[in-house]
């Protein structure tokens, strides 16, 4: 997760925070408008579990790479995605760590990407069940993006937040649970304080994700917009456009 965001953003970028309404605790411009927040990554040394790459090509067989800063599954979706921001063509994941996908059937590809996944959660919940609270953290947000397991989602994230509890992005993950289980208002509280520590383009992009869910449409394209301008990776990117463009055609964003 790369911060990216410049004081000097103007202040009328934010009247569109403003305009939506009320948001408590208040969310005031000089919240988000400081200089660059210090970086925090709880999930560093479990994103790096595996050491590898990711591969995926079009079909003039354009290679396009992704890694080791992933889990090998995240960075599978990274090379597809950067592919097809690249223009290719019928993108394909073709290698994921040191295993090549190339020629295998769908259920071969599920098969690799669910021993990858088996192996990295398996780790990460054995540390979490001694203390670590980087490896809880993991787990815990792993879960939640995936929308499972969310009751013991935030047995972990709680059990993070008495360590640190103003951690930022313990906070984002906190927030992220709340959301998925539909617990917008609660949910906005824990993802601004994450955001007012720590305005990166993940942090924002769940905030967005949860103020269209509470129908503040106006403020999510604000903090979507800011998320763009933050460095998003290339699968943060899609979804940030993705949900920039239904809210522009009046759909409404889906819910992830």
């Amino acid at each position: 997760m790369t911060i990216f965001f410049r004081h000097v953003i103007v202040s009328m970028a934010f009247l569109g925070l403003v305009a939506c309404g009320d948001t408590a605790p208040k969310w005031e411009p000089q919240d988000m408008m400081g200089g660059p927040a210090e970086q925090t990554s709880l999930d560093t040394a479990y994103a790096r579990m595996v050491d590898f790459k990711a591969t995926a090509t079009d079909d003039s067989g354009k290679a396009f790479y992704a890694g080791p800063n992933a889990t090998v599954v995240g960075a599978g979706q990274q090379a597809l995605a950067l592919c097809q921001n690249g223009g290719g063509a019928n993108c394909e994941v073709s290698r994921l760590g040191l295993t090549s996908i190339e020629g295998l059937n769908s259920q071969g590809v599920a098969d690799v990407i669910k021993s990858y996944s088996d192996t990295l959660t398996a780790e990460a919940a054995q540390a979490a069940k001694a203390g670590n609270i980087e490896a809880a953290n993991w787990l815990a947000y792993h879960y939640a993006t995936r929308g499972e397991n969310l009751a013991e989602a935030e047995r972990l994230i709680k059990m993070a937040m008495q360590v640190q509890p103003e951690n930022p992005s313990i906070q984002d993950t906190y927030g992220l649970i709340l959301y998925k289980q539909g617990d917008y208002a609660a949910a906005e509280e824990a993802l601004i304080k994450a955001n007012k520590a720590a305005p990166i383009a993940e942090h924002l992009a769940h905030f967005a994700d949860n103020a269209v869910a509470m129908g503040k449409r106006d403020m999510a394209r604000v903090a979507y917009q800011r998320a763009m301008g933050a460095n998003p990776d290339p699968v943060l990117s899609q979804h940030i456009q993705k949900q920039l463009l239904a809210l522009d055609m009046g759909a409404g964003a889906a819910q992830q």
